[in-house]
């Protein structure tokens, strides 16, 4: 997986980037293979114009989807390599408008059956059961109901509404749904090998895990070993856009609550990680020269 790749649904602009520039690449070095002076980019005014044969600046660029200053520059690019022209509006002679020159005609012939050709292969490379091309019609029509912007700052005050009332809670993993979603953020931000499910009622010898969540949403865990003398940290981990917001705090704050009679915690981590259980109170205890590991301690004050 790409680093990229872990903002998930963050990364769609990358990645619909990403596809558009393989296309773009590919079909650049396709009509270069055949000898066409003929760029993918130029497409969608060509086409556009080989069906409605004239239209001002501002039509044609409603209709690819391009900002008019966009839309002129691509337009110039066109035009400048003779695939149109402008002739005078027959209803206002101070508004010219655009059409295929002879030259842009005899290219559209010569194009259409390597545009089939492209249309086929592009058939085959979204042929799922999440067809790319439907998928992308429908966000369009989505995005036309009602624009990005405005969805972005509807959700972003709902977000900081939220975020100003920031409701944590922390529960024991007793229950396999629970259990599961702390196993799933260990395996995703500490590799550990673990079963894909978990029996909570076979515990014997295996750590307790508590799942902390924000706003009903899960966002860390802790997994401990109860001993006799207090309590060791088997693993502790938080999903990065949750993180500097306290959930760490909460989870140890947690468990000295839920065993008062323990007056110790114990944890083994890496000599990298010693800041971070220093800023949550624990002093180190002991450096293991060997692997680059520390023992730290957190005693727990009545």
């Amino acid at each position: 997986m790409n680093t990229i790749e872990k903002a998930g649904i963050l990364a769609i602009a990358a990645k619909l980037q990403n596809v558009l520039d393989t296309l773009r690449d590919a079909g650049n070095l396709f009509y270069q293979a055949h000898d066409i002076n003929f760029e993918t980019k130029w497409f969608p005014p060509i086409y556009v114009l080989s069906i409605a044969n004239q239209l001002s600046v501002t039509e044609l660029a409603k209709e690819i989807g391009l900002s008019h200053p966009a839309a002129i520059g691509l337009l110039k690019e066109i035009e400048k390599n003779g695939l149109i022209s402008s002739v005078k509006d027959s209803r206002d002679e101070r508004k010219r408008n655009l059409m295929l020159s002879s030259k842009g005609r005899e290219m559209v012939t010569e194009l259409k059956p390597y545009w089939d050709s492209i249309a086929s292969t592009l058939s085959d490379v979204t042929a799922n059961p999440h067809n790319l091309f439907i998928a992308l019609t429908e966000v369009e029509m989505r995005l036309d109901e009602k624009p990005l912007l405005e969805r972005l700052n509807e959700k972003a005050d709902q977000i900081l509404k939220q975020s100003k009332d920031k409701e944590f809670t922390i529960e024991r993993c007793d229950n396999s749904f629970t259990l599961n979603l702390a196993k799933a953020i260990e395996r995703e931000l500490l590799s550990h090998q673990t079963d894909k499910e978990i029996n909570p009622n076979v515990m014997e010898g295996k750590p307790s895990y508590f799942l902390a969540s924000l706003n009903g949403l899960p966002t860390g865990f802790i997994a401990i070993h109860i001993t006799n003398y207090g309590m060791k940290i088997d693993s502790i981990a938080v999903l990065e856009q949750y993180r500097n917001q306290g959930v760490t705090k909460h989870l140890i704050q947690h468990i000295k609550q839920s065993f008062p009679k323990k007056k110790l915690i114990k944890v083994t981590c890496e000599i990298h990680q010693k800041s971070f259980f220093e800023h949550l109170g624990f002093l180190l205890k002991k450096a293991e020269k060997e692997d680059n590991r520390i023992k730290m301690e957190l005693k727990i004050v009545s």
